[in-house]
């Protein structure tokens, strides 16, 4: 009876799943497909704050991107390992991308833009480092986190 309400284990952390199961379903009600690859990582040293921010962070920006592109919305998720360190990739289409000092630009406003902020300050916790990049209507984020 309860089976339904128990989020689909994508990468074997709790907080991750039930984050990811949520996130999928603001997805499908604005259309959007989301193809997710997790690879079997232990990401248990990473605080659950810190797995909201990174992941919440990131696909709250990569759905807003989405909204404003009118055909083909598409987000990706990418969790893996590359050596000791821990990859993430996330990737989404999108409208052209405003730039000032490596950050895009929000269109939503002074306050706007800090969750990327937030990302970074996270990032930087476990020694990790983070990319961003937009080429052929495609956003992409890179992080790398270390064990």
């Amino acid at each position: 009876m309860l089976q339904p309400l128990m989020p689909i284990k994508h990468t074997g952390n709790p907080v991750l799943d039930i984050l990811l199961a949520d996130y999928r379903s603001i997805m499908d009600e604005k259309s959007i497909s989301f193809d997710m690859k997790a690879d079997h990582v232990n990401m248990d040293f990473i605080d659950p704050i810190d797995i909201t921010t990174i992941f919440g962070n990131l696909l709250e920006n990569a759905i807003e991107a989405c909204e404003n592109v009118e055909n083909d919305r598409k987000i990706f998720l990418r969790i893996g390992t590359y050596h000791e360190m821990i990859s993430i990739r996330v990737g989404n289409n999108c409208r052209a991308v405003k730039w000032k000092n490596g950050v895009p630009i929000s269109q939503k406003g002074q306050n706007h833009g800090m969750g990327l902020l937030n990302v970074k300050r996270s990032v930087i916790k476990y020694d990790g480092n983070i990319k961003l990049k937009a080429e052929d209507g495609i956003f992409l984020v890179d992080i790398f986190l270390n064990r």
